[in-house]
């Protein structure tokens, strides 16, 4: 099965650090967040910044797993 590449990495990771934040930060999860970095080639650094300029929308969208930003897949 082929992998759905996110339309914009760097909101899909913003939703699941948040995410990952409001279901309470475990090791497993840090190290699921650091493998999307990996993967989408992204710094944290990046990813808080988008936080910084984006937390309430953000956190709707973790709120509803919308990771990719499309209405529609939520």
């Amino acid at each position: 099965m082929p992998v759905k590449k996110a339309k914009d990495p760097l909101r899909s990771a913003a939703v699941l650090k948040v995410s990952l934040k409001l279901s309470g930060d475990s090791p497993q999860y840090q190290a699921l967040f650091r493998g999307v970095l990996r993967d989408y080639g992204l710094e944290e650094t990046a990813v808080d910044a988008y936080i910084a300029a984006h937390r309430a929308e953000l956190e709707e969208a973790a709120r509803g797993h919308d990771f990719t930003g499309d209405e529609a897949d939520s």
